[in-house]
């Protein structure tokens, strides 16, 4: 996904008009700046349309015409008025091709927008989360992303992988010897409850048995719907207990 500023489109409304309104007494320099600008800002929006126009024959011609003037303080002379009609015409491509475009406006969760987003990590306390195997942190990343998008039921997928993913690692911190050939959720607890030396936390433990049989066990089944609420609860639970679990690893 491509994040954009929403200025982006109010720049490209700024640009064409000044390159429409271009003067005789503007310099090469500045021509060719305002264009290399709108041709950023029309790639990074996504106008492929406008873009394509802009590569036309016809256009071309008219920009190298102006790139062979000899000095920046040639004036634009008789490439003048083409270049005006050529940006009249791209503005009514820009306006025709604007028609397909739709800004979303990201709505407000519990959590820290920008964190849900781009910064994840942030969610946790400092230096937790690079602790965290890749499979965890790629969950983490995509449980948040659902949250703020409103895919409740995929958040809380993604989120109980995450916690599974932390709690097997968490599991080999712990049991260096005799460790299970398949590392499973309940069995993982059972080996970490019984042990006598440097046992985890029961308060740690009992929670994420909780987890266990009242969230990621129903979770599995398929007609099991999550609320944007209950997500975001199970979202808080996973991250306290990540959060623990990371303390230790």
């Amino acid at each position: 996904m491509q994040t954009t500023s929403h200025y982006e489109p109010i720049k490209i409304g700024l640009l064409i008009r000044a390159l429409i309104h271009i003067h005789r007494s503007s310099t090469k320099s500045h021509t060719l700046d305002i264009i290399r600008r709108l041709k950023k800002a029309l790639t990074v929006t996504g106008f492929e349309v406008t873009l394509a126009y802009m590569e036309e024959i016809s256009f071309s011609d008219e920009m190298e015409k102006l790139k062979l003037l000899e000095s920046d303080a040639t004036q634009i002379g008789d490439i003048y008025q083409n270049l005006s009609f050529h940006f009249n015409i791209v503005e009514k491509i820009i306006y025709s091709e604007s028609s397909t475009k739709k800004i979303y406006t990201l709505p407000t969760r519990r959590f820290n927008t920008q964190f849900l987003l781009e910064q994840p990590e942030k969610l946790l306390a400092d230096g937790q989360f690079n602790k965290l195997e890749e499979i965890a942190k790629s969950d983490i990343y995509s449980a948040s992303r659902c949250i703020l998008f409103g895919e409740s039921t995929a958040a809380a997928f993604h989120i109980l992988r995450a916690t599974e993913a932390v709690l097997k690692q968490y599991y080999f911190h712990h049991k260096r010897q005799n460790r299970l050939t398949k590392p499973m959720w309940a069995s993982m607890l059972d080996q970490l409850k019984s042990k006598i030396r440097n046992k985890p936390s029961s308060t740690l433990l009992d929670a994420l048995d909780i987890i266990r049989t009242s969230y990621r066990n129903p979770t599995q089944h398929p007609e099991a719907i999550y609320t944007i609420d209950s997500a975001q609860d199970l979202f808080g639970v996973c991250l306290d207990v990540i959060g623990k679990m990371s303390l230790e690893i």
